[in-house]
C-alpha cells in the first residue's frame, strides 16, 4: 500500500487577506512591475506580482517540486488570480517565471522572508 503524503490546505480567507496585504505592500513601496524580461522580447501575459504571490503560497504549503507548485496554483487559481481574466499558467511557464525571480522549491526567493515573517508562513 502506498502512503500518500499529507497535503497542506490553504484557508481561502488567509489567501485573500495575504494577497491584499502583499499588493498593498507593493503599491506603497512603489514596486516596479516589469512588462518583459529585459528590453527585448514579448510582454509578460501574467503580472510579476502574481508570480511572486504564487512563490509565497508555495512556501506556505512547503511544496518541494515545481509540479507541486503548479498543482497548488491550479487548485487555488480562482483565489490567486481573483479579478484577472487569465487562465492558469502552464507548468513550464510557471517554472520559468519562478526561476526568473530566483525562486525554487527548497530555496525560496529572498524577498519572501523580507516581507513575511517565517511564523506567518508556517
Amino acid at each position: 500500500m502506498l502512503k500518500q503524503k499529507s497535503k497542506v490546505k490553504l484557508n481561502p480567507e488567509w489567501v485573500k487577506e495575504t494577497r491584499g496585504h502583499f499588493k498593498k505592500f507593493l503599491k506603497e513601496t512603489k514596486f516596479p512591475h516589469p512588462d518583459r524580461d529585459g528590453t527585448r522580447g514579448s510582454k509578460f501575459s501574467y503580472p510579476e506580482w502574481l508570480i511572486m504571490f504564487i512563490a509565497i503560497l508555495s512556501v506556505k504549503c512547503k511544496e518541494k517540486a515545481y509540479l507541486g507548485i503548479h498543482r497548488l496554483t491550479v487548485e487555488y487559481w480562482d483565489l490567486i488570480a481573483e479579478g484577472l481574466k487569465l487562465k492558469p499558467l502552464s507548468e513550464r511557464q510557471l517554472r520559468d517565471r519562478l526561476k526568473k525571480i530566483c525562486h525554487s522549491p527548497g530555496k525560496p526567493a529572498t524577498f519572501i522572508f523580507q516581507i513575511f515573517p517565517k511564523k506567518i508562513l508556517n
